[in-house]
This record gives structure tokens, C-alpha cells and sequence, in this order.
């Protein structure tokens, strides 16, 4: 009888037909058709004996990928998707809990609502010791929020002034980010495609926004753009 034995570099079929991520060989007698999921990479095998088999390899996950796009470009869905394999990862919410805004407290339910129940939350944008502990993966969700709040913290809205003490904070999530030995995956919004903003703040916002995915994506294994729903390699 056909055996199907499968192991963390791939399968095997009846000890001679190997199959992985990247593909398999021909071998006489086997029916071999893949299909691309968002799951991985499925094989479906008929043996010369007419057992069939189906089995998927897993999507292989970079160490450190950054996940950037607009507003509902479907970021934050391919990142849920490439961490999908992962049943105890945690995921790093850095916009608050929504409790003085409804609507924005309805987001958070939708969101909660499609994740796996086995997940983990933190909801903090105190980032760094997260990335410099041992650990399940991280999904952090997203650094565009953690930017608005790391402003806020240190009240630059008022005083621009304070620019170094944001740009220093930058730099040291940057340095936790290079050294972490957690799987991590980031969500970020590419804000800086459309007019120029009409107010100094805001104009610095979109600036900071610029350097702090331009720094990440470089110390980054992986980085991902997701437009209307379509995830590109960068």
C-alpha cells in the first residue's frame, strides 16, 4: 500500500517521490499537480497503485518581514496569512483598546473576530523588550499607529523640537528590530503618495512615517506592498 510520510523538510511518497516548497521531481508511474494556496504550495498525487494523496508544504516565513501598502490595501490580511501556520503567535496591537471611539472599537472587534483564537494579544506600543525577548512570532499591527502614539508620547504635536527624542526612539526600535531572534512580522502604512499636507504637523508625521519604513525595510529579510489586495515583493 502507498505510504505517505511527511517531515519538517517536506514529504515523501512511498520512499522515492520527494515533495517541498519549491517543488518536486518526476518520477515514472506518479501523477504529480500542484496548485498554488495561500496556505502554501499543494500537491495532490495519484501512485501507480491508484491511492491518492494531497498534502501541502507551508509557506516559508522570512525572520524579519516588513508588510507596507495604503489604507485597506489588504496589509494587514497577508500578514494574519503568512503568520496563519503559527497557532501561537502573538499579536502586537499598537492602537489602543478603541474605548473612547466607538468606531474605531469596531475595527478592533473585526479584526479580533478573523485572527486565530490561539493567538496571543499585547496591546502596547512599547515595542523593543517584545523584540528582544525569546518567544513565539510577533505580528506587530501596525508601526503607523505606533508612530502617531510614540508622537503623542512625547507631546511633539506641540513642540517639534522634540523631533531627536522620536527619531532616537526610531533608531532604538530599529537596532531591537535587527537583533531580535523572534519570527516578526510588522504591518505599515505608505503614506507619503498623495498631496503634501497642509500643516507643519502633519507634513512632520508623514516625514518620520517615510524614515521609519525606509530604516525597518532595510534591517528587514523580507519586504512586502500590498496594493488594491495584491501582495509584490520589494
Amino acid at each position: 500500500m502507498a505510504e505517505l510520510i511527511t517531515g519538517p523538510d517536506g514529504a515523501v511518497v512511498d520512499g522515492v517521490l520527494r515533495l517541498g516548497a519549491d517543488g518536486s521531481l518526476t518520477v515514472e508511474g506518479y501523477s504529480v499537480r500542484t496548485t498554488s494556496t495561500p496556505a502554501g504550495l499543494r500537491y495532490d498525487v495519484l501512485t501507480p497503485d491508484g491511492t491518492e494523496f494531497s498534502w501541502t508544504a507551508p509557506r516559508a516565513v522570512a525572520q524579519r518581514t516588513l508588510i507596507l501598502g495604503g489604507a485597506r490595501s489588504g496589509k494587514s490580511t497577508e500578514a494574519e496569512r503568512l503568520l496563519a501556520g503559527h497557532p501561537d503567535t502573538l499579536y502586537v496591537a499598537t492602537g489602543g483598546d478603541g474605548e473612547s471611539d466607538p468606531e474605531w472599537a469596531d475595527r478592533i472587534a473585526r479584526h479580533r473576530a478573523r485572527r486565530p483564537a490561539t493567538w496571543g494579544l499585547a496591546e502596547t506600543i512599547d515595542l523593543v523588550p517584545l523584540l528582544d525577548s525569546p518567544g513565539p512570532p510577533l505580528l506587530v499591527d501596525c508601526l503607523t499607529l505606533w508612530l502617531a502614539r510614540t508622537m503623542d508620547a512625547h507631546d511633539i504635536w506641540a513642540d517639534s523640537s522634540r523631533v531627536t527624542e522620536v527619531e532616537q526612539a526610531i533608531e532604538d526600535l530599529a537596532q531591537a528590530w535587527t537583533r531580535t531572534t523572534r519570527l516578526v512580522v510588522a504591518v505599515s502604512n505608505e503614506v507619503g503618495s498623495g498631496v503634501v499636507p497642509a500643516d507643519p504637523g502633519t507634513r512632520l508625521f508623514r516625514d518620520l512615517m517615510g524614515r521609519l519604513n525606509t530604516t525597518i525595510a532595510h534591517y528587514s529579510t523580507s519586504v512586502l506592498l500590498c496594493t488594491a489586495g495584491r501582495t509584490t515583493a520589494l
